[in-house]
């Protein structure tokens, strides 16, 4: 932009933001708050209705669907042809036992794979494979001689891991320690149990009953079934995958099993409450989306997910509260965010927070202490997502779809292909083609990122993002995507994006943040 345009655009910029302040003069001080509270879930649900099955939701499908991949576009642009051999691909160059097709390159780097591999390793290590769906996990580790200190690497046993659901603890506090804690009301207990997930580590924090978020609980679980690899050193590892076949080309996926959902069964309780946490990733690793480097903040995400949904549950079970954290299992997390009033659903599928919009990651921590519930919460996105169309054009999978938001069913014709069974079928939403957008992620070796680099609510905090959220309320919200991208943010919106001189400086100005 020169020097005319610049000013040209800031004095545009001037009279929105004068205009929504004017149209809003108590809303227009730093840190705003401006949605507004919901009685009812703000999406049309169905009469017919019926919860989703975890083997609908992609990640799950990817190493246990038999079935040939639906949507032609990932046949022809990836040569994918098998659902359960994706998860195989992906796990695979994540770990690093392949390489993705832009190795070596900027953002693409051994040091930007070191750093990814980083910002999983709490999730990879104490909370395996909870990004796909797996719940309750347990940690692989080895035999130990008392007596040699040696390890017996080809002995793997398993022990719980940081998304646990044992509850021994919170039992025995209430049979032999000093009973259940007894808060004085449940506003009392709620609003200690929020500013403990917030000293913990949490961004935001939200409950909603287990009344409204049963509908969200999956139809059935799934049951990992992990493929023993050994190694050349001998080394036994239990994994999603066989990882010494796929560094021969052979991608295996090791399958699931299928159980009803039953918390009782497997926690010990009955839920009454559903706490609903969130993490903001890193805004510097974000911009650099598709590369490694955004890959780094979206694992930093999960890890920290475990570590402090583990906190929370530690916190909770000193006090008898049985509970059972979550990452992507048992139940869909963006409609309980919802439900727990964190924010609004997107075109990009993904929820948008007023703080942080798209930039976050989610867990749920079902309990059977009752809270004071949150009420869902709205502050135009649905609305503003109508006209934006940023993160359909910038979508290197095309994935995202440009048609209004609706009841969609399985089979139905949209500008990004048929709807496959992994939509939520029978609540109104924006339509993404999951094989699309996995198919992509399969055949570059990355998680992506890029429609929360360009969305316009990605933003750090600053007051002339408040202007913004503002104007996005008022009649000027169409020129804001215009401006977003006069001014630079989110990068280029097409398919030569990781190739660009922005993407290309992107990735340097992370690593020489100082």
């Amino acid at each position: 932009m020169d020097r005319r345009d610049f000013f040209r655009m800031a004095a545009l910029t001037s009279v929105v933001a004068g205009a929504a302040v004017i149209s809003s003069p108590q809303k227009s001080s730093a840190r705003l708050v401006l949605s507004k509270e919901q009685d009812e879930f703000p999406y049309e649900i169905s009469s017919d209705f019926k919860g989703m099955p975890q083997t609908n939701c992609i990640f799950c499908r990817v190493f246990s669907d038999k079935d040939a991949v639906v949507d032609e576009y990932v046949q022809k642009t990836y040569g994918l042809t098998k659902i359960d051999q994706m998860g195989a691909m992906l796990a695979s160059s994540k770990d690093g036992f392949v390489h993705p097709e832009q190795h070596g390159e900027p953002g693409f780097t051994a040091v930007d794979k070191a750093l990814e591999l980083a910002g999983w390793a709490t999730n990879d290590e104490f909370s395996p494979y909870a990004e796909f769906g797996r719940r309750n996990s347990l940690i692989g580790t080895h035999i130990v001689n008392p007596v040699t200190g040696k390890i017996a690497k080809d002995k793997p046993v398993f022990v719980p891991g940081l998304h646990t659901w044992d509850n021994s603890r919170a039992e025995y506090e209430i049979k032999h320690g000093d009973g259940r804690y007894q808060f004085k009301d449940k506003q009392e207990a709620t609003d200690r149990i929020k500013r403990a997930c917030r000293y913990l580590g949490a961004d935001l924090v939200g409950v909603t009953s287990f009344e409204r978020a049963q509908k969200w609980v999956y139809t059935n679980w799934l049951d990992l079934h992990p493929i023993k690899n050994t190694f050349p050193d001998g080394t036994v590892k239990m994994m999603t995958y066989d990882a010494m076949e796929a560094q021969k080309g052979n991608f295996i996926s090791a399958g699931y099993g299928v159980s009803p959902p039953d918390f009782r069964a497997e926690s010990g309780f009955e839920p009454k409450s559903v706490i609903t946490l969130a993490w903001a990733m890193d805004y510097d690793a974000m911009k650099t989306a598709p590369s490694l480097v955004a890959g780094a903040a979206a694992g930093e995400g999960y890890s920290r997910l475990a570590e402090i949904s583990y906190k929370v549950s530690t916190f909770l079970r000193r006090l008898g509260i049985k509970c059972a954290p979550c990452g992507n299992d048992t139940a869909a997390s963006i409609p309980i965010a919802i439900e727990s009033g964190m924010g609004e659903g997107s075109r990009m599928g993904m929820l948008i927070t007023e703080k942080y919009g798209p930039r976050v990651r989610l867990a749920k921590i079902f309990t059977d202490i009752e809270l004071v519930p949150d009420k869902p919460r709205t502050f135009g996105v649905k609305d503003f997502c109508k006209n934006c169309m940023k993160c359909a054009d910038a979508c290197p999978a095309k994935a995202i779809s440009k048609d209004p938001a609706q009841v969609y069913k399985v089979g139905q014709e949209t500008s990004v292909g048929k709807i496959n069974k992994s939509h939520l079928a029978g609540v109104e939403h924006y339509y993404v083609n999951a094989e699309r957008c996995f198919g992509y992620w399969v055949a570059t070796g990355t998680t992506c990122g890029t429609c929360v680099a360009v969305c316009p609510y990605n933003k750090i905090d600053e007051w002339h993002h408040d202007l913004t959220k503002i104007a996005t309320l008022t009649p000027f919200k169409p020129l804001l995507r215009h401006l977003d991208e006069l001014f630079g943010y989110g990068g280029p919106l097409d398919k030569t994006r990781s190739k660009s001189k922005w993407f290309k400086d992107a990735v340097a100005d992370f690593w020489n943040k100082a």
